[in-house]
């Protein structure tokens, strides 16, 4: 899709690449150098800016290779950018009037390069010149540009010390900060700049005789504007980048994007002889945002350890797997306040102090909140509390898991999985007036392999490495590509995302048998956290791609790709007619798996509810299968994988994830293994597409032991995983969605349709965006329905 640069940007910068140290080239041949290996770095550059009057309009635009922080002033006006493909990367737009002014105006910008992916960032190959981190800016400011150039003056940033990051599942920010090398007020006028040095110029590699340092440039390419909002007339803005401060005063070309809701403050009891004191802080919940440190009364050379996690084990340590992110802080001595570069999920802070022999310095902690915003607009009420507040925990749950992307936990990973984020995007399409993210992160996770498989994770350690990937987290994906079509009728969106689907769904057909099944498909399977069994061939897998297909018929149908729709009809058909192998008429179930072609016994929730889900299961079936999946007498919650790794502290599941299940440990014929919290997305939407919306609520009520346990966040399975997980927000979604009906009756709510299912609730409210304006509806059981829409209502 042709790209649009709001005004007054173009394709082409007038700013230039700059660094404040020229790439390090290892090595050369006729057709590319070779840079030494990136590694962790972070430059400062500041300019400074003389202007008459205070400037009606200023506006700029920025990217770097990895993540800065933008200081205007002396205050902080923005942060960014947002996670990407390197080679899709998105620059964010900032308005500076109100923080230019008459006089001298000093524009400071902490650029930091991680050198090696992250669990938010990947590298490009270090064979081009830009590399091995780059910065470009441009401002306007009442016509007049000011750019990035070799007059920008920078300084190593020799104060942060690189710090290993692990790679592996929990790959969180570690930061090393010594107050003493930080050179002090440089972002005000006026600074000495003994010691600062002009910034670098780089020319890109192959750019031909001109040698244009200026994008676009490879490797990067064409850098792309950020994400709008869906509804007319939305403002521009950085669809979700780490923090964008609202100017005071002055309208904003961008939304912020780091909303502050309330700084949450630490308490803690300090404790420690000599020369060293430790304290461990609960903040009484999760939070995600930036660690402020304030010290006063320090000794020059105190170091301050703070480690974050979201709980503690019994021993009052930091919790396993060792997801716990944090900083270490040398003082210069005095008065004195340090901000976290990153972002830091957690409910818990271990602070220890050093000292070198002198007092104990006053300490205090605060976490600011940085996620992406929610306007006000959208509401749900009804007539049971606990729902009430089951849907509010569900909305603080995907805020906290919406950073510049939706993440999966900002506790433990950090990481934008392609699966996961179904359920964060259509909590936001029914409960947010900014769609921004809801958008952008299907965009983010087209990130196709040169087979059509969606990476399992994009922008990430686990995307540059490819170390494996989860093929049914694809047709989720497609499910969210579906979501986009149905809310916002994008037709733009839609047609550029669509070949992606069509390649990732075509990737199952090397595994195609002659009963129209999929066999044997390789990667890691997952499905679900709960032990459902997926080796051989697994009806949840099948049923989860005949759903895909379905949504890629209808999507492809719509933008007027008959070929593409007629494929996706075929092969739904093929699912459709071989499906009936996994029914055990006996039990009325549909089984896990078939192994050489056997059915086995294990049954639990997933095959059913995917059944449903894809209109798979036959009319005269409807009542029985659906019996049996809420018979809640029958139902047991075991994980292989959580139960070992989080709950009992082992190693097994871990084993359980590469060499498969072992024989369960339940009665396989009698019990069904309930699924876990994300996968009740599908089962709540089986149940109402086979006319059981009723049953919604009641199932709902379901995360009661959640908050029966204390949590102010939603877990991520029932039993163990981390205690802030966006996936579990279901019921957010679903009250509105299957008890209320709201849904779009044509592309784009042309149309809203609007069919309560109230089960047992007396009443029920809600309020949901649309691109046209608020739907309201308000329903009662004795059948009466009041709404209140700006487009035409359909009630069936």
């Amino acid at each position: 899709m042709r790209p649009t640069h709001p005004e007054p940007f173009g394709p082409r910068w007038r700013g230039r690449w700059i660094w404040h140290r020229r790439p390090a080239i290892r090595a050369a041949t006729a057709t590319r150098p070779v840079l030494d290996d990136p590694v962790d770095t972070v430059a400062l550059f500041r300019r400074e800016l003389e202007l008459d009057v205070d400037p009606s309009s200023a506006s700029c635009r920025l990217w770097v290779d990895g993540r800065y922080v933008l200081v205007v002033n002396g205050s902080e006006v923005a942060r960014g950018p947002v996670r990407s493909d390197p080679r899709r990367a998105r620059y964010d737009v900032v308005d500076l009037t109100g923080v230019l002014r008459a006089g001298t105006n000093v524009l400071a910008v902490t650029a930091r390069h991680f050198g090696e992916a992250t669990s938010w960032w990947t590298p490009v190959p270090p064979t081009y010149s830009l590399g091995a981190g780059c910065l470009v800016f441009e401002a306007a400011v009442d016509g007049d540009w000011f750019v990035s150039d070799r007059s920008w003056a920078c300084h190593d940033g020799d104060a942060w010390t690189p710090v290993p990051v692990p790679g592996d599942v929990a790959c969180l920010p570690l930061e090393s900060f010594d107050a003493g090398r930080h050179p002090v007020g440089w972002e005000a006028p006026g600074h000495d700049l003994a010691g600062w040095r002009n910034a670098v110029e780089i020319v890109p590699f192959h750019t031909g005789a001109s040698g244009d340092p200026r994008p676009p440039s490879e490797p990067f390419g064409m850098l792309l504007p950020p994400v709008r909002s869906a509804f007319p007339g939305g403002q521009r803005h950085t669809a979700a980048s780490d923090g964008l401060r609202r100017s005071p005063g002055a309208d904003r070309v961008d939304d912020p994007v780091r909303q502050v809701l309330a700084d949450e403050q630490a308490d803690g009891i300090w404790s420690g002889d000599g020369d060293i004191a430790v304290a461990s802080f609960d903040l009484g919940r999760i939070v995600a945002g930036t660690v402020v440190l304030d010290v006063t009364g320090a000794e020059a050379g105190t170091t301050i350890d703070v480690a974050a996690a979201e709980h503690l084990d019994d021993a009052a340590r930091l919790a396993p797997l060792g997801q716990h992110a944090g900083f270490r802080y040398v003082c210069r001595g005095g008065t004195e306040r340090f901000e976290t570069f990153d972002v830091l999920g957690t409910r818990h802070l271990h602070a220890s102090v050093r000292t070198a022999g002198g007092p104990l310095p006053s300490l205090g902690l605060t976490v600011q909140d940085r996620h992406r915003p929610r306007p006000p607009g959208a509401s749900f009420a009804c007539s049971d509390p606990l729902l009430e507040q089951v849907h509010a925990t569900g909305l603080r749950t995907v805020d906290l898991c919406a950073l510049d992307a939706y993440v999966d936990c900002p506790t433990r990973e950090q990481r934008a999985w392609t699966g996961d984020s179904v359920v964060h995007q259509m909590v936001d399409l029914v409960s947010n007036p900014d769609w921004s993210m809801a958008r952008w992160h299907p965009e983010l996770a087209a990130s196709a392999r040169s087979d059509g498989m969606l990476a399992m994770a994009p922008a990430s350690d686990f995307w540059a490495d490819d170390r494996t990937f989860v093929p049914d987290w694809s047709l989720h994906w497609v499910r969210s590509l579906h979501n986009l079509y149905r809310y916002t009728g994008d037709r733009g969106l839609a047609a550029e995302l669509l070949p992606v689907a069509e390649r990732t769904l075509r990737w199952f057909e090397s595994y195609l048998g002659a009963d129209g099944l999929v066999h044997d498909v390789s990667g890691w399977t997952l499905l679900d956290w709960a032990s459902v069994y997926g080796n051989g061939t697994s009806s949840t897998l099948n049923a989860l791609w005949a759903r895909a297909l379905e949504d890629l018929a209808e999507v492809a149908a719509w933008l007027g790709n008959d070929g593409t729709a007629d494929w996706a009809r075929g092969r739904y058909a093929g699912v459709r007619a071989g499906f009936d192998a996994f029914y055990d008429p006996g039990r009325a179930v549909y089984v896990d798996h078939l192994v050489e072609g056997v059915r086995r016994p294990e049954a639990a929730q997933h095959g059913g509810a995917a059944a449903l889900a894809a209109g798979l299961v036959p009319d005269d079936r409807l009542v029985a299968v659906i019996a049996r999946l809420i018979d809640r007498s029958r139902l047991v919650r075991h994980s292989w994988v959580m139960d070992s790794v989080t709950v009992e502290g082992g190693s097994t599941g871990f084993v359980h994830l590469v060499t498969g299940y072992p024989e369960p440990t339940w009665d396989a014929e009698e019990q069904m293994v309930e699924s876990e919290p994300f996968f009740r997305y599908v089962l709540h939407d089986g149940l109402a597409r086979a006319g059981r919306a009723d049953l919604v609520a009641g199932l709902c009520r379901d995360w009661s032991v959640f908050l029966d346990a204390g949590e102010t966040t939603w877990p991520e399975c029932w039993v163990g995983g981390t205690r802030c997980h966006g996936w579990s927000s279901t019921p957010t979604r679903d009250l509105v969605v299957h008890t209320l009906g709201i849904t779009p009756a044509e592309p784009g709510y042309a149309a809203v349709r609007v069919v309560p299912a109230l089960g047992d609730l007396a009443w029920a409210r809600a309020t949901v965006p649309t691109p046209h304006g608020p739907v309201t509806v308000e329903a009662r059981a004795d059948g009466t329905v009041e709404i209140d829409s700006p487009v035409p209502v359909v009630r069936a």
